[in-house]
């Protein structure tokens, strides 16, 4: 019927009640493009999802057409997305679903606005006016998606985004909230900033007051509420983005003394809380217009990373606090590849213990017996050893057992040691002479034992 050239704007209109607009739109596309008038009425109709699907059935759209599905995704706001709001305060599935709904109605309208034969259309669709209903917001998305613009789109976009003359905001109702919108407007000037860099120098006249007076507030906000750790990520957008050094410094100064709200604090330190402050005074050293005297108080709090940019700076202050903070970084790093180390290579030993606690066990002997044969660096076995020969509950075999140069230098084992000896060499002339040479000739570091420095001794003259 739709084929036929007695069809009527108002038959399609009719038809469009029982079949729904998308579906008359898409087969009126294939057989008339003499209802242009009508086409544009059920456009009307359409919501964002279908305007999409009706631009990508047809292979040509017209301009006009393009314009009214472009305003007819941008005009209609989903019903079930008025009501609602991503809130901390719903459930993590209702956010998550209300979330996924923004994302396709702003996927539907970026594909209208994308597609290349959309894109001549860029500067007339910012040129109607911010009082168009679509303008702000396809002016928001070419801001926030546009991966480039010419310098004249761009400059249309940021004088749209951000007049010249704007109103002041109402200056009272919710001081928190002005705070907490500020913040959120920085952020998005930042985002707008790293996407297109040229936008600071195209519209710096307009952005750079209006990010100074956001920082203040932002700032004085800050000041009043305390800063939690959930909130230091704030300060790395506002510091990409300011270029007045005065507030710089200010900001420099709230970061500087800044403490943990009251609200927040708990038992110790808390390590997020000095993480989200050090990257918050890294990001504002990396502004090249932050004063000297504001770098300055913040350079103790930098990481190593950032410090290291600054230990050849001309300011005596700066230049200290950035060396010693790398001078720490090392030697932390040298502390820790030298306690790996040593993990690695010599693990932890054990000490021999003291009399005292040695008697509370049940065999003193035994656990003295547990160190030997000495094991272990040389050190360690002559620590081993001189605290087993002062033990008085070492008896002759274990001190026969020890380093001779120990076991004899021992005072506190002296008349074992006399009874040992007396008892291994008898009235072997030759064995004691020889173990007088052999004495001569020992060193204090000497490790053979006092039981092979007595068979030594035997074996050199007749056994008696």
């Amino acid at each position: 019927m739709l084929a036929t050239s007695v069809v009527t704007a108002e038959m399609l209109l009719l038809a469009a009640d029982k079949l729904g607009a998308e579906t008359v739109l898409i087969e009126v596309a294939r057989t008339r493009w003499d209802l242009q008038e009508a086409q544009l009425l059920l456009v009307e109709r359409l919501d964002h999802a279908s305007a999409r699907r009706v631009a990508e059935s047809w292979g040509y759209v017209g301009h006009e057409l393009r314009t009214a599905l472009i305003d007819a995704a941008v005009r209609d706001i989903p019903q079930d997305l008025e009501e609602g709001v991503a809130s901390d305060t719903r459930r993590k599935a209702e956010r998550d679903a209300w979330m996924a709904k923004v994302e396709a109605w702003h996927d539907d309208i970026w594909a209208l606005l994308s597609a290349e034969s959309a894109k001549r259309m860029w500067p007339e669709l910012i040129a109607r006016g911010a009082d168009h209903d679509s303008t702000g917001l396809i002016v928001n998305f070419l801001l926030s998606r546009a991966k480039e613009l010419t310098d004249e789109t761009l400059l249309a976009c940021l004088k749209s985004a951000f007049a010249d003359d704007a109103p002041e905001a109402d200056p009272d109702p919710a001081p928190d909230l002005r705070g907490w919108e500020a913040w959120l407007e920085l952020e998005r000037i930042a985002d707008i900033v790293s996407r297109h860099p040229r936008a600071l120098l195209l519209h710096g006249v307009v952005l750079r007051p209006r990010v100074a007076a956001l920082t203040a507030t932002a700032v004085a906000h800050s000041r009043e509420k305390g800063i939690s750790k959930w909130h230091w990520s704030h300060f790395e957008p506002l510091a990409a983005v300011c270029t007045t050094p005065e507030v710089l410094d200010e900001v420099a100064g709230l970061v500087s003394t800044a403490v943990r709200p009251s609200w927040q604090r708990g038992e110790g330190p808390d390590p997020e809380w000095a993480t989200g402050r050090t990257k918050a005074a890294d990001a504002l050293a990396m502004n090249l217009l932050l004063p000297s005297a504001a770098l300055a108080r913040i350079a103790p709090l930098l990481s190593p990373a950032a410090a290291a940019r600054f230990v050849l700076h001309p300011d005596e202050q700066v230049r200290k606090a950035a060396e010693e903070i790398v001078a720490q970084a090392i030697a932390k790093k040298q502390s820790q590849r030298h306690g790996a180390e040593t993990s690695r290579k010599e693990p932890e030993r054990r000490s021999v213990p003291a009399d005292d606690v040695l008697a509370e066990s049940g065999d003193p002997r035994a656990e003295l017996a547990a160190f030997l044969p000495l094991k272990g660096p040389a050190t360690y076995k002559r620590q081993v050893a001189e605290a087993i020969a002062a033990s008085r509950f070492a008896d002759a075999d274990l001190l026969r057992q020890l380093p001779a140069a120990v076991t004899l230098g021992s005072t506190a084992q002296a008349s074992k040691v006399a009874l040992l000896l007396q008892r291994e060499l008898g009235d072997n002339a030759d064995a004691w002479e020889a173990l007088k040479a052999k004495l001569g000739r020992l060193t204090s570091n000497a490790t053979k034992s006092l039981s092979t420095l007595i068979d030594e001794a035997l074996d050199s003259g007749p056994r008696a």
